[in-house]
């Protein structure tokens, strides 16, 4: 059964400061895909991928690494 968003929330919470202190991480954010919360983690594209994000959930949500510059719009 998937996560609630609210739930995703909280686990985003208690990650996000290390996940934005990895190298080339510059945004952490729970969007929803296929119905169900994940936990998609912007990284520059031209940065290794750092061993933490080789991972397929965090706490039971999946995680979605995204190979991109995040940008303020």
């Amino acid at each position: 059964m998937a996560m609630s968003y609210e739930d995703a929330v909280a686990v985003q919470r208690r990650h996000e400061g290390r996940l934005l202190n990895l190298p080339g991480v510059n945004a952490v954010g729970v969007k929803v895909r296929d119905d169900r919360p994940v936990l998609e983690v912007s990284l520059d594209p031209e940065t290794d991928l750092p061993e933490e994000l080789n991972v397929s959930e965090l706490d039971g949500l999946p995680l979605r690494v995204e190979r991109q510059r995040y940008e303020l719009q």
